[in-house]
C-alpha cells in the first residue's frame, strides 16, 4: 500500500516548485564552473543527454564520489547475474562524474541527478523509465521517492545509514519519516543499531535487515606504479601520515597537529588530501600561513618539505 502524502511533504513539494526558478541558475553555474558542459549541466533539470537503452534499466543513485564508487562492484555483480540489464548511475557532483568516467562498468551510463522538484524529476523518470531503483546510504529526496513509487518503480536503499542528528530530526517528523521509508521494498542497513533506528522511524520491519558494507566490499582502487615509485623516491624513507577527505575547518586542526608532531619527528611528511580539490587555493593559504611551502600534486610536484598537497 502506498503511503499517504503528509502535509509536510505537500509543503515541501510546493516550496521546491516555487524555489526552482530562483535556484536553478546558481546550481547550473556551480556545475559548469567545474568543467561540465552546459548540456550536461541541464541534466539537473531532468533533460537527458543520452538515449534510454532498450530492455531493463536498473537505476543507482548516489550522492558523491565515495557512494558512487561503492556501487561499482555491486553493478558488476548484478551485471553478471543479469547479462541483458542496462545500468544508470546518477550523482550530484562533477567530481563523481569525472571519477566514474574512468571506471564506468559495462553497460552503464552516468547522468547528474535531477533537482528534487516536480519538473526535473518528472522529465527524468519519463525519459529513463527505470525498472528498479537502488539508492545508496542516506539519499532521501522526498519527491524523487514518492514520484518513483507512484509510477511503480520498485525502490531499495542499500548501505543505509543516518547520523544520530539525522535520526533525531526525522523523529520530529515521524509521519513524514514513516511515509518516506515506507516507499522502499528493501532496506539494507550498515548495522543492527541502524536497523532498529530505521524501524523506529517507521520503516516496515519486514523490509529492513542488516547488509554488508558496500565500501568494505569494493575492489581496490587502481594505482599508477610509476607514480608510486616517484613518491617513494621523493620521500626518501621519511615517516608519513595522511589526512584524507578533509573539509573546511578540518585542515586547520590537521596543520596545528602537524606542527606539534614535527617537534618530535622533524622529518615527518603530511600528505593532505582535501575532499574537494577545488578548495586547493584556500588550503594552500592555510599551509603557507604555517610558514611552509605547499607543493601541489595538481602542479606535478612531489613531496619536498613538511606538507604535500594531493589536490587531484
Amino acid at each position: 500500500m502506498r503511503p499517504r502524502p503528509t502535509l509536510l511533504y505537500r509543503a515541501y513539494v510546493a516550496a521546491a516548485s516555487i524555489a526552482l526558478p530562483f535556484v536553478k541558475t546558481s546550481v547550473l553555474r556551480k556545475v559548469t564552473q567545474h568543467g561540465v558542459s552546459q548540456d550536461r549541466a541541464r541534466e539537473k533539470l531532468g533533460y537527458a543527454t543520452q538515449a534510454r537503452p532498450d530492455g531493463m534499466v536498473i537505476w543507482f543513485h548516489a550522492a558523491s564520489v565515495g557512494e558512487t564508487m561503492s556501487v561499482i562492484s555491486l553493478i558488476n555483480r548484478i551485471g553478471e547475474r543479469l547479462p541483458n540489464a542496462e545500468f544508470l548511475i546518477t550523482s550530484g557532483t562533477a567530481t563523481s562524474a569525472e571519477t566514474l568516467a574512468k571506471r564506468m562498468p559495462a553497460r552503464t551510463r552516468h547522468q547528474f541527478a535531477p533537482l528534487d522538484a516536480p519538473g526535473p524529476v518528472g522529465r527524468f523518470l519519463d525519459h529513463w523509465r527505470p525498472d528498479a531503483a537502488i539508492l545508496v546510504e542516506s539519499e532521501l529526496w522526498p519527491h524523487m521517492l514518492m514520484r518513483s513509487q507512484s509510477v511503480g518503480i520498485p525502490l531499495a536503499l542499500v548501505n543505509a545509514r543516518l547520523s544520530k542528528g539525522s535520526v533525531r530530526q526525522w523523529q520530529r517528523f515521524s509521519k513524514t519519516a514513516a511515509m518516506l521509508f515506507g516507499t522502499f521494498r528493501l532496506i539494507l542497513a550498515q548495522s543492527d543499531a541502524m536497523v532498529r533506528s530505521l524501524v523506529d522511524l517507521g520503516a516496515p520491519q519486514d523490509h529492513v535487515r542488516k547488509g554488508a558494507n558496500l565500501k568494505a566490499l569494493a575492489t581496490p582502487l587502481p594505482q599508477d606504479e610509476a607514480t608510486v615509485a616517484q613518491m617513494h623516491t621523493a620521500l626518501k624513507g621519511r615517516p608519513v601520515w595522511v589526512a584524507a577527505s578533509t573539509h573546511e575547518g578540518e585542515e586547520d586542526i590537521v596543520l596545528d597537529a602537524h606542527a606539534q608532531l614535527l617537534k618530535a619527528f622533524p622529518d615527518l611528511c603530511l600528505i593532505l588530501v582535501p575532499r574537494h580539490p577545488e578548495r586547493s587555493s584556500d588550503v594552500v593559504s592555510l599551509i603557507k600561513g604555517h610558514g611552509w611551502a605547499a607543493p601541489r600534486r595538481a602542479q606535478s610536484a612531489l613531496p619536498d618539505g613538511p606538507v604535500f598537497l594531493a589536490d587531484t
